[in-house]
């Protein structure tokens, strides 16, 4: 293929001073050259900003954006969707890694298999300092990741390369009232225009403890509840109950 399509890679931002340069830059070490980053600062009071303005002048494939007030992670989320140019999005967090071939692995499974809407990929997890911790072990096909399409559980939503060409205009944005489940709530609502799917290699850095993902479910079960009953009205989820809840009830 003599043209390759352009990523677009969507970058949040609050309060990421700590870990911002380390990310943009793993980015930038991307083997797949057509991508854009596109980075949206959630009104930070750190100097998240500043740093930001510092690598918009070394890196001419960034372009950056300030909210005027905070106006939270899916508002965020549907802005930085807007701007977004590429007929593939891709997403980031400040706190993350992206190793060199995640984009190039990502679009050539996309576009080998055309079935797909979405493919993740495994993490390895790390601390604050850098240190793995743990390995994701997603499931690779479709069929099992949509028992129970979970953020942390089967698929990890930052790692996530969707086909935008796939979707209708409006389907890919974020609902603020889905929360503490926003990412799978997108995932959910994706689901019927085509297959997901998970690259057996870590492709991601992702520095966050793997258990707090079920906890996180555990302590939201009545919010779980209301999401699974939420997503068979509105988008005809159809997975069992059991199957959604797996995760929940292995772990009890």
């Amino acid at each position: 293929m003599k043209h390759k399509p352009l990523i677009s890679v969507l970058v949040p931002v609050h309060n990421a001073a700590p870990h911002i340069v380390e990310c943009i830059r793993s980015i930038k070490k991307q083997t797949y050259r057509n991508y854009e980053i596109i980075a949206i600062d959630d009104n930070s009071t750190d100097n998240s900003y500043s740093i930001l303005r510092k690598l918009k002048t070394r890196e001419k494939k960034l372009r950056i954006y300030r909210n005027v007030k905070r106006y939270g992670i899916a508002v965020t989320m549907n802005r930085l969707l807007e701007k977004a140019k590429g007929s593939y999005i891709a997403f980031a967090s400040t706190n993350d890694l992206f190793t060199k071939n995640k984009l190039k692995r990502q679009f050539e499974f996309l576009n080998k298999e055309k079935g797909v809407v979405a493919v993740g990929t495994q993490c390895l997890f790390i601390n604050d300092k850098g240190s793995k911790i743990g390995r994701s072990s997603y499931p690779l096909i479709n069929d099992e990741i949509v028992q129970n399409p979970l953020h942390g559980i089967s698929m990890q939503f930052e790692t996530v390369m969707v086909n935008k060409k796939k979707l209708p205009k409006d389907v890919l944005r974020f609902d603020v009232d889905s929360h503490p489940f926003l990412y799978s709530d997108i995932l959910i609502k994706i689901k019927p225009y085509g297959k997901f799917a998970n690259l057996k290699n870590a492709f991601y850095y992702h520095r966050r403890d793997p258990k707090e993902y079920l906890n996180d479910l555990k302590r939201n079960i009545f919010a779980l509840i209301k999401f699974f009953v939420r997503s068979k009205a509105l988008y005809e989820f159809d997975s069992p109950l059991r199957s959604f809840f797996s995760p929940v009830l292995k772990s009890v």
